[in-house]
């Protein structure tokens, strides 16, 4: 079993693994470290108020991009090594110009909305200034997925993982020391100017890896946009049915609660820590290897699944011990959420046993199968945690959330199967490397 962790041809995957994991061990930590002191420095009801803002950020900021941060993974490696350079300054150029026409316009019809309609017990100025973001965000998440498709790993998540909170944190608990006082308010317009620094570093670094640019740049915005499409779909529901949960419980219960909420969600997502900097490398391997005869994709997708599944189940464990000690961080009042982070993070670790199959599908020619299973999770998911919430408040939402994620891992599985005849769940792995196989 061992052998996935040390076979030669798994080095240079390893090796970018290990920078990605290094970086996301330490994001973790500060993004973690930053709620915590969000939630203590601005109280349960303020820092639900920040979260419910910024998640609308990221809804807007997700739909506006248009599938082409994805996109990036696909045709940047793909000019890149083929020396393409107007077709690779041409996506680039179009791209971030798509990518702030797009959220540009989402943002100025979303202020509009909250301009005319009723917010409830939600401020206005914080809503207005979440949608506001949206277009920083989404090129924000442009450059990153450059930078990762051209392997620069370092640079595509450090600014994310370790610059943002580092910045957010500090620039926030400058703030409370000056005015005595922290508001949503004033973090969401401190986060603004962060983004803005951190997109000018990010830029930097891409010029910094690419070659120069040619006099003239290819222009193809509608076949970007066609592969980009069912990107687009298969991230937005995959993006719905992470904020589905915390929307509702804003719109049905309450701030404090969805302060709570999101305190158990973001400690059961320290799970997948591990995984997820297994991604920063598997989505480029996948596509380079699945179009290519010779490269040993089943093994390669084999490797990845103990990646995946063993330190995630590891992580889990220790966190299940420790669940209500590390939530009592934010405050007494978190406590709550035990067992809440307890239900979300069982349904992640089915999700790691399942591989890397997200990928198998929408980087290998399956874009649309991916999106018609994340579009019907996403409409179920509404609807269980419509009931969810209704019936039984919180634990509802971590019920029915927890419900849709297994779901959807077993659905992927068996169209990664059908589609491709690669087998990317552990137990296909274990077989894979048993003494007898």
């Amino acid at each position: 079993m061992f052998d996935a962790f040390r076979t030669p041809c798994w080095g240079g995957l390893s090796r970018g693994a290990a920078l990605s994991l290094g970086i996301r061990v330490v994001g973790t930590g500060l993004l973690y470290g930053l709620h915590v002191a969000l939630a203590r420095w601005l109280g349960s009801g303020e820092y639900g108020t920040y979260v419910f803002a910024i998640s609308w950020t990221s809804v807007l900021a997700q739909f506006g991009k248009m599938g082409l941060p994805s996109a990036a993974l696909r045709f940047v490696p793909a000019y890149h090594t083929n020396d393409e350079r107007a077709g690779l300054y041409g996506f680039l150029s179009t791209g971030r110009r798509l990518v702030l026409a797009g959220t540009g316009g989402l943002a100025a019809l979303g202020i509009a909305v909250v301009l005319l309609v009723p917010t409830g017990p939600w401020p206005l100025t914080a809503l207005l200034l979440g949608i506001a973001l949206a277009p920083l965000m989404g090129l924000f998440s442009f450059e990153t997925e450059v930078l990762r498709a051209l392997n620069r790993y370092g640079e595509a998540y450090a600014p994310n993982y370790v610059l943002r909170p580092l910045a957010i944190g500090g620039g926030t608990g400058g703030l409370l020391w000056a005015a005595g006082v922290g508001t949503a308010e004033s973090v969401l317009l401190w986060t603004g100017g962060v983004f803005v620094l951190l997109i000018l570093l990010q830029q930097w670094g891409v010029r910094r890896a690419l070659p120069a640019r040619p006099a003239a740049l290819q222009r193809t915005p509608w076949h970007w946009l066609r592969v980009a499409g069912p990107l687009l779909l298969v991230s937005s529901f995959q993006l719905i049915l992470r904020k589905t949960d915390l929307f509702l419980i804003g719109m049905l219960v309450g701030a404090e609660e969805v302060g709570v909420y999101f305190a158990a969600m973001r400690t059961a997502q320290v799970v997948t820590f591990v995984s997820f900097a297994v991604d920063a490398v598997a989505a480029p391997e996948i596509a380079r290897r699945y179009h290519r005869d010779d490269a040993p994709l089943q093994a390669t997708v084999s490797r990845l699944a103990h990646w995946y599944f063993w330190p995630t189940l590891g992580t889990a464990g220790g966190v299940a011990l420790l669940g209500a000690p590390i939530l009592s961080l934010f405050g007494t009042a978190f406590t709550a959420g035990a067992p809440l982070m307890l239900v979300l993070m069982g349904a992640l670790v089915v999700g790691a046993a399942m591989g890397p199959q997200l990928y198998l599908l929408s980087l290998t020619g399956h874009e649309r199968s991916s999106a018609l299973i994340f579009g019907v999770c996403s409409l179920g998911n509404v609807g269980l945690n419509l009931v969810g919430i209704t019936l039984y408040g919180p634990m509802g939402a971590a019920l029915a959330t927890a419900t849709t994620l297994v779901v959807r891992s077993l659905w992927v599985r068996r169209r990664v199967v059908r589609r491709t005849g690669i087998r990317p769940s552990i137990w296909a792995a274990l077989r894979l490397h048993s003494p007898r196989s």
